[in-house]
């Protein structure tokens, strides 16, 4: 048995795995969703990709072909918004591992990023029309929008989703601008998707790069309802640009982390001397550790490695962190002596269900 296997693959029915990949500076999660009674019953579900072979970062590439014995295991790739650390190396996993459907923004960015966006284009021809399906705010439960404009209630096996953000208002307001508005308003339109399965209720909220503009005028208010997350995927890496427009922004806006009210954090960035942005930025690790325990904010970089969430069909959770995928997979690994996981096992009650002065990451 493979690492990946051994690390990833679930060894019973019924569990909704979440894996926090370290990809240094990036994000990268993979779902593993139950689909049926058995212990094979399941499918894995991308969301973003970064592979740019930074040090350490598991290489997304050789861990699938170690997970994956047969085509089509990987179902969909999701994509939160098209930054390079959200899309890069997607072209490698399509034409190396396959996927037939691809979800994401619809947002057509520039610069920087026109290159690895050609790629994601690719990605999405190939995958045709009829497998893409665009990411818009709704209060519906697995509903998602087809290519053409169709509405559709589409499940992903035994768990439910809802898509959050972007807002369809503000796609159209956005497709509209030229393209230096639009790569300023990038995370404003960055998916924000929450994640929920159990008889006893338990979330994860996966919120890309969303930016406080977003959050403020866009999600809080108008799904404030549906927030409530146990495990929170920390926006933008840790970046201030959650809860300010800049550094020097004394309109500090909290409401949103209020209403969501986190028990866990995971924070996906390398250690803060390693990353172009700085990330996590300390004033955010500040805000943060006012609504979660210091001790369940799980930052990838910190100890280089990944975090594993488990929920089971009546809705108790396990999270633990792994070394073993960024040993096994990681480019220029460094043996830190770190010989084994360290596992949280947690029962709990009922729960319902603008820009950063640094260069964006």
């Amino acid at each position: 048995m493979t690492t990946a296997e051994k690390v990833i693959k679930p060894t019973k029915a019924g569990i909704f795995r979440t894996v926090f990949l370290y990809t240094g500076q990036g994000e990268s999660t993979l779902l593993v969703i139950p689909t049926g009674p058995n212990v094979k019953d399941y499918m894995y579900i991308l969301v973003d990709c970064d592979r740019d072979k930074e040090p350490d970062e598991i290489d997304l590439v050789d861990m699938f072909k170690d997970l994956f014995k047969t085509s089509g295991e990987l179902s969909a790739f999701v994509n939160t918004h098209p930054h390079n650390d959200h899309i890069g190396g997607i072209k490698d996993v399509y034409d190396e591992i396959g996927f037939s459907e691809v979800w994401h923004s619809n947002h057509q960015p520039g610069g920087e990023h026109k290159k690895k966006y050609k790629d994601f284009q690719y990605v999405v021809k190939k995958v045709g029309k009829a497998n893409e399906y665009f990411l818009l705010g709704t209060n519906d439960l697995n509903k998602i929008r087809k290519s053409d404009d169709t509405e559709v209630i589409k499940k992903l096996g035994l768990i439910d989703y809802q898509v959050l953000s972007p807002a369809e208002y503000l796609c159209e307001d956005i497709e509209e601008a030229d393209a230096d508005e639009r790569n300023k308003r990038i995370h404003e339109q960055c998916g924000v998707i929450k994640f929920t399965y159990g008889k006893d209720a338990k979330s994860i909220l996966i919120t890309g790069d969303s930016d406080k503009e977003a959050w403020k005028e866009h999600i809080t208010d108008y799904h404030k309802d549906n927030l409530p997350a146990y495990v929170l995927s920390a926006s933008h890496h840790g970046s201030r640009t959650f809860f300010k427009d800049t550094e020097e922004d004394k309109d500090v806006y909290e409401t949103h982390i209020e209403n969501i009210a986190p028990t866990y954090l995971v924070i996906s960035a390398p250690k803060q001397k390693d990353s172009p942005h700085g990330h996590p930025h300390d004033d955010a690790m500040d805000l943060y550790k006012k609504h979660v325990d210091e001790d369940n904010i799980l930052h990838l970089g910190a100890n280089t490695e990944s975090v594993i969430v488990d929920i089971d069909s009546d809705g108790n959770i396990e999270v633990k962190t792994d070394k073993e995928l960024v040993e096994a997979y990681g480019k220029g690994n460094d043996d830190d002596g770190d010989d084994g996981d360290k596992a949280r096992n947690i029962y709990i009650g009922s729960q319902t269900s603008k820009i950063d002065n640094k260069p964006m990451g």
